[in-house]
């Protein structure tokens, strides 16, 4: 019988992201000071810190878009203000994997020496979200650039204001929301 993995995902991956939007760097000795798991625990896991660096972006992005995409495509009047929402609601119920996402550029997550298959994998999950909201676009009859900035813009901006140092207020979500439907008024 083998061992079990003293490898957690989610710990590692939080180890990463706090890191990241600290120091704005990151290497495998401080998560293994951050984990206490070993290099080789995480080579065997993660293949190579490019690889552990791709699937830290890729566990938060595809957290994230779970919920955004959900509250997009739902059909409802309300959609896209949801969706917006989704941004300061994913940044009190998921705050590790929030910090991943508003607090670091997805550049110091993936480079050329990403694996191959992370890289491919990273194009599908960001073209699914960006279509998606062009669809809404299209939908709503709201311009791209309209979109762009009530979806994306202003709620990540509004989050950045308070992560990674202090938690998202509830508050924000009258921000957001008052954003987004500035946003669609205008395009």
């Amino acid at each position: 019988m083998g061992r079990l993995s003293t490898v957690h995902d989610d710990e590692v991956f939080s180890a990463v992201g706090a890191r990241l939007a600290a120091e704005g760097a990151i290497t495998l000795q401080t998560v293994v000071a951050e984990t206490g798991v070993s290099v080789g625990s995480l080579y065997h896991r993660y293949g190579s810190r490019e690889g552990l660096l791709a699937l830290t972006w890729l566990d938060a992005v595809k957290a994230f878009q779970e919920r955004f995409l959900a509250e997009l495509e739902s059909g409802h009047e309300d959609a896209g203000e949801c969706a917006a929402l989704a941004t300061p609601r994913f940044c009190r119920s998921d705050r590790q994997r929030a910090i991943v996402l508003s607090c670091c550029r997805a550049s110091e997550f993936f480079s050329p020496a990403t694996p191959q298959d992370l890289q491919k994998e990273i194009t599908r999950v960001n073209a699914a979200g960006a279509a998606a909201i062009r669809r809404y676009a299209k939908h709503t009859g709201h311009s791209l650039e309209a979109c762009r900035l009530g979806l994306v813009a202003f709620p990540l901006g509004a989050v950045r204001l308070y992560l990674p140092a202090r938690a998202v207020p509830e508050a924000i979500d009258d921000y957001v929301s008052a954003a987004f439907w500035s946003a669609m008024g205008n395009g």
